[in-house]
């Protein structure tokens, strides 16, 4: 199951994903205050297992401590090449914004092709650089979902006119995901779902 916030900062969104068997959950992204999300996966009795950076902007990763100090027993994860811009105030756009900050490297870092577990299900890291180095999909084939991040929206795709920023390996990211399975469900960093699909005539 898919819960999505969709406050945060910049509009950004925070999904929660679990397995309804196991209760075992997945969150992906922290631009959204985590008390909403922390009072849900209590009142359904989900048991967070890991925080996922689908890249650091400082829209998605604000709140990771906060989501670190709330789900004490998770491991945060991001792409190996992120940790650059995490540290980076300009690289997380943060500055841009008159708050420079810079985020705690995560527990763990990852690369193109790992899983993550998740209860029964598993995703699939895709790297997916160009809206920053490290950005990363998660891609569940049995249930035909993805994560997106800011690499792919419903209509649109990321900017890569911040620090870091790559336009050729967008298009090239861009193209392995309109290539998958059309009738992937994907969500994105910011907006509404949509599918695969749609998106193979917009590149």
């Amino acid at each position: 199951m898919i819960k999505t916030f969709s406050e945060g900062i910049l509009g950004s969104n925070t999904y929660l994903y679990f397995d309804e068997k196991s209760k075992e959950g997945m969150i992906v992204d922290c631009g959204n205050n985590p008390d909403d999300i922390f009072d849900f996966c209590n009142e359904n009795g989900v048991n967070v297992r890991i925080i996922v950076l689908t890249h650091g902007h400082f829209d998605h990763a604000h709140f990771i401590e906060n989501y670190k100090n709330k789900f004490s027993c998770a491991v945060t994860v991001c792409h190996e090449k992120e940790i650059p811009v995490l540290s980076d105030s300009m690289a997380n756009v943060s500055m841009l914004f008159g708050y420079p900050e810079i985020y705690p490297n995560p527990d763990k870092t990852v690369a193109e092709g790992d899983i993550l577990n998740v209860g029964n299900s598993n995703f699939e890291v895709l790297h997916t650089p160009g809206h920053t180095p490290g950005g990363i999909c998660l891609y569940c084939e049995k249930e035909k979902i993805m994560f997106t991040g800011d690499t792919l929206f419903c209509g649109g795709r990321g900017r890569t006119d911040f620090k870091y920023g790559d336009e050729s390996a967008l298009i090239s990211s861009l193209e392995k995901l309109i290539n998958m399975d059309g009738e992937i469900s994907f969500y994105s960093g910011h907006g509404m779902e949509g599918k695969i699909k749609y998106e193979k005539t917009t590149y």
